[in-house]
């Protein structure tokens, strides 16, 4: 990477359109098929699917070999979790459950090594396995690792002036399902789901922070374009199988 060539954090602080998917088959073969397919980034799912450090090793190798950002969604905003992952290769996290100002301010600080309380080792891959100096390595870690942080609960919509202006968030990432059953409803189209959606989106804009979601399709893109949106994540490994193997059958006899 030339100096000259924006970084991920970068391209997701100004706002550009970026499309990746959520992964959740521990494959490197398929880390490096969807390398292969022009995806801007991957959400590794350490949350919701079978992923331990193990895991999360080879495909994070696989990603970085073929120049693909990677986030991990962590299961958890603890220190060691994020920590494990930064130093696996990862591109930065994803943390659930960015209740408030104090979540946010604790998952920045387990980002960084300066201002932040992440543990410092150049010995893992993302310090070149010592070959990075302890200033460089610092330096690239805390101006290149993305900390994108997910608004899923009411008390985040709630709080959501206060968390869009904290720098510590690169990203707000809107959870629809898990705001559906903080909202006490079960449909991601419900109208307190709507509108928590459009109160994150409108207190981002009004502080220039990047929002991102999760859809099903390419289709529903543009009106969270509108909204504001920049950053797409769709579907995941798993269902873009499903919908290719679907694909495959014979049509229905009429």
């Amino acid at each position: 990477m030339t100096d000259a060539t924006p970084t991920f954090r970068q391209r997701l602080r100004e706002r550009q359109p970026l499309v990746g998917t959520f992964f959740k088959t521990p494959s490197h073969q398929l880390v490096e098929v969807l390398a292969g397919a022009g995806l801007d980034f991957i959400v590794i799912d350490a949350e919701h699917a079978p992923f331990d450090r193990a895991a999360l090793d080879p495909c994070l190798l696989a990603a970085r070999a073929a120049g693909l950002p990677a986030l991990v969604r962590v299961a958890g905003v603890d220190g060691p979790e994020i920590q494990g992952a930064l130093d696996l290769g990862a591109t930065g996290i994803v943390a659930p459950h960015a209740r408030n100002a104090a979540t946010v301010r604790r998952i920045g600080a387990a980002v960084r090594y300066r201002g932040g309380v992440r543990g410092f080792s150049n010995s893992p891959r993302a310090g070149g396995y010592g070959a990075t100096g302890m200033a460089e390595h610092i330096a690239c870690s805390d101006r290149d690792s993305v900390a994108v942080c997910q608004i899923e609960d009411r008390e985040a919509v709630e709080a959501i002036e206060a968390i869009a202006g904290m720098d510590e968030a690169d990203c707000l990432f809107i959870g629809r399902a898990d705001l559906a059953v903080s909202y006490g409803v079960d449909d991601v189209g419900d109208p307190a789901v709507k509108e928590a959606v459009r109160t994150v989106c409108a207190a981002a804009r009004s502080r220039g922070k990047a929002v991102g979601i999760h859809i099903g399709h390419m289709r529903e893109a543009q009106a969270y374009l509108d909204m504001g949106v920049s950053l797409f994540v769709v579907g995941s490994d798993q269902s873009l199988l499903r919908a290719a193997a679907v694909g495959l059958r014979f049509p229905a006899s009429a």
